[in-house]
Parts: structure tokens; sequence; C-alpha cells
């Protein structure tokens, strides 16, 4: 089943401010940070979700 591109521009927005708002809120950490680090989140997010099947876990060592 295809899901529609705006559903997942909310989820993703959805998701972006709710762990940039727990970074904030838990670590204390700069807004700047939180910002960066929610966007690197999502961005992994978008990437790794086309290349997994539901309930597979992707794993990439670094060399």
């Amino acid at each position: 089943m295809e899901v529609p591109k705006e559903y997942i521009s909310t989820f993703n927005r959805r998701i972006e401010k709710q762990l940039y708002s727990e970074l904030r809120r838990d670590y204390s950490f700069p807004q700047a940070v939180c910002r960066s680090l929610s966007e690197l989140f999502t961005s992994y997010l978008d990437l790794y979700s086309v290349q997994r099947d539901e309930g597979q876990i992707i794993f990439h060592a670094a060399l």
C-alpha cells in the first residue's frame, strides 16, 4: 500500500518536533544542536525506511 507523500511529510515533522522537544527538555542541549540532531535523525528515517521490510533492522558498521 502506497502512503501519500503529504502524510509522510506530516509524520516526519511531528517526529522531528517531538525529538527536538525531548532533546531540549531531557538533555538541555542548545536549540541549534537539537534542531541539527532532529533533522539528522529524520533524514536517516527517510533513507532507511525504504530499504527495509517491516520488522527488519539495518546495521551499518563503520570501517
